[in-house]
């Protein structure tokens, strides 16, 4: 069985698109990071969610937690 890489789930776009249900800005949800404890800037959130970066498991357990979802809605297969 083929298992699907993290591109393939589009994790970046999940997440631009959780922050824009919450009506953050890409500055927003990086402060919001930066304040848990998560050192990403506007610029990488943004790398983030072109998929021009990956993200750790330390990153996205802060997103998750930033962003209020769960590690399910970042991870599920479109």
């Amino acid at each position: 069985m083929k298992r699907s890489t993290p591109m393939r789930r589009n994790i970046g776009a999940k997440v631009q698109y959780y922050r824009r249900q919450m009506g953050l800005t890409q500055r927003e949800l990086a402060a919001r990071l930066q304040v848990n404890g998560c050192d990403l800037s506007e610029t990488i959130v943004g790398h983030i969610e072109t998929g021009h970066r990956a993200v750790s498991v330390f990153e996205i357990d802060k997103l998750t937690e930033v962003l209020h979802v769960d590690y399910n809605a970042l991870f599920a297969q479109d």
